[in-house]
């Protein structure tokens, strides 16, 4: 009776998920990915008439083919294909509890919309969703013996986050012990493939390595923090929920050996190898990253939910386990397990706000882009930091007429400009990844503040910078003014409002 009511409780979970998931879409207007999320979204949006997006590193290769399809309907089009990978993963964990055969394995679903920062990515255009779509989808694969096609989809793991290389090694090693040798090759096919396909571009068969974003080292930048970051955030990334279901997981596979006559069994060690290895090296790279202060690292914690599906299936045994030692009947435990799922979709919204509001940067920044396109300014060309202006104001930024980013020269911000254009400089990137200093701007004779944004309760941005929205225009030193002045001005009357 359980397995004909799961046979229609599963698909019927799913499409709730989805049909609730796309509504929360179109209601949140903000996102938790920040301008990473934007910028992801411009490759996508843009792909098609740039093709070389499809190989840009940053914006990762194979995100970006997915969803450039999906991003010709604007933004939410990319949101929704996250919907609808992050509902896949989901029921790709729930099919990987089955092959291990678990009790509950349906609880897997709920735990993976339970993690708090999974739900909020879901309704971003952020890679971390695809990513755990294809580990978890290509962990199945492996159980299934389906291991050329696990091994061909793994090999494209890196070209939706980069970190994704570092969990190939377990992944090969199940090969070889399994004896799997022709599927062996097929783990390296995407980088073959990208680099082959790359190299009429870049001109570099070696272009995968070569053109690595983050070989440099951004400490200056970024900083750096406590080794057990991510672990001190597990509120935000997991939940509690689900973490302690976690740790009962580790301890009821652990002990597996020994409560088990069977001892070490070859399910027992690839079960290690392809599902707890990989996520627990992932999380720890990301530590040690982080902790030194490398890899371009900003500490983001959303990072982490690329594992949230393979969390969800060691949640899933860890409850397995629990209703295992509980002396229960039948009914019992699945009344205690139909509660905790019902309490579980309630968690996020505990953590987050959902629907997901503008951040604090976004609104400053949409609030200076409705000023813009209202004022006497209004199409003039643009040379911004934030990504988010072209969206707000609506402006390909591929499109040299209207956008350019950044200013040519941060020692002498006037040069290639043309008199009339504006420069929108924000406390967050002009300074940090753009270099430019504020008094490069402010103290030059070449430009006039025009417009101030800031917030009456001021807050502090990467750098300890107050954030604050300076709008220049590009005048004719002849007419240069007193910047100085004109900010006391501009910030009395906002003081004033």
């Amino acid at each position: 009776m359980m397995e004909k009511l799961q046979k229609y409780l599963v698909p019927v979970l799913l499409l709730v998920i989805v049909a609730v998931y796309t509504v929360l879409v179109f209601l949140s207007e903000g996102t938790i990915g920040g301008a990473d999320d934007m910028t992801h979204y411009r490759y996508s949006r843009y792909a098609f008439q740039n093709p070389y997006f499809f190989l840009h590193h940053w914006g990762k290769p194979f995100f970006t083919a997915l969803t450039a399809p999906f991003a010709q309907f604007g933004y939410n089009g990319v949101r929704i294909f996250n919907v609808l990978a992050g509902a896949a993963a989901a029921y790709f964990a729930y099919r990987v509890t089955m092959e291990l055969k678990l009790d509950y394995p349906v609880l897997a679903i709920i735990l993976v919309i339970s993690a708090p920062l999974y739900t909020v990515l879901m309704l971003s255009g952020m890679t971390e969703i695809l990513f755990s779509l294809i580990l978890i989808l290509s962990i199945f694969l492996f159980f299934r013996k389906k291991h050329i096609w696990a091994a061909l989809l793994l090999s494209f793991l890196p070209f939706v986050r980069t970190e994704g290389a570092v969990m190939l090694p377990f992944f090969m090693v199940a090969l070889i012990w399994q004896k799997q040798w022709k599927a062996l090759p097929f783990i390296f096919f995407g980088f073959i493939f990208y680099s082959i396909v790359g190299s009429f571009h870049f001109k570099d068969l070696l272009w995968v390595i070569h053109e690595m974003p983050y070989k440099g080292n951004a400490k200056g930048i970024y900083g750096s923090g406590e080794l057990l970051h991510y672990v001190n955030n597990t509120k935000f990334i997991f939940g509690i929920p689900l973490a302690i279901l976690m740790i009962v997981g580790l301890v009821v596979w652990a002990s597996g050996p020994l409560a088990s006559r069977k001892g070490v069994t070859k399910e027992w060690i690839m079960e290690m190898l392809v599902i707890y290895l990989p996520a627990l090296l992932y999380i720890a790279a990301h530590s040690y990253v982080w902790w030194k202060g490398k890899g371009n690292s900003v500490g983001m914690i959303r990072v982490i939910d690329a594992i949230v599906p393979v969390a969800a299936v060691l949640g899933v045994r860890g409850w397995s386990g629990l209703m295992k030692w509980i002396p229960l009947k039948e009914w019992w435990k699945t009344g205690f397990t139909v509660l905790l799922s019902i309490y579980l979709v309630t968690v996020p919204h505990r953590v987050y706000e959902i629907p997901v509001p503008l951040g604090g940067t976004q609104v400053l920044i949409k609030k200076a882009a409705e000023w813009l396109r209202e004022s006497e300014y209004t199409g003039k060309k643009i040379y911004y930091y934030d990504p988010f202006w072209c969206f707000f104001l609506k402006v390909n930024p591929y499109d040299e007429e209207r956008a350019h980013a950044f200013v040519y020269r941060r020692d002498e911000p006037e040069y290639n400009i043309s008199e009339g254009e504006i420069v929108l400089w924000d406390a967050h990137f002009s300074p940090n990844e753009g270099q430019l200093p504020l008094e490069n701007l402010m103290d030059n004779p070449h430009f006039r503040l025009v417009h101030l944004v800031r917030d009456k309760k001021p807050f502090t941005v990467l750098g300890g910078y107050e954030y604050e929205i300076y709008v220049f225009q590009r005048i004719a030193e002849k007419d240069s003014v007193d910047n100085h002045k004109i900010y006391e001005a501009l910030l009395e009357e906002i003081l004033r409002e």
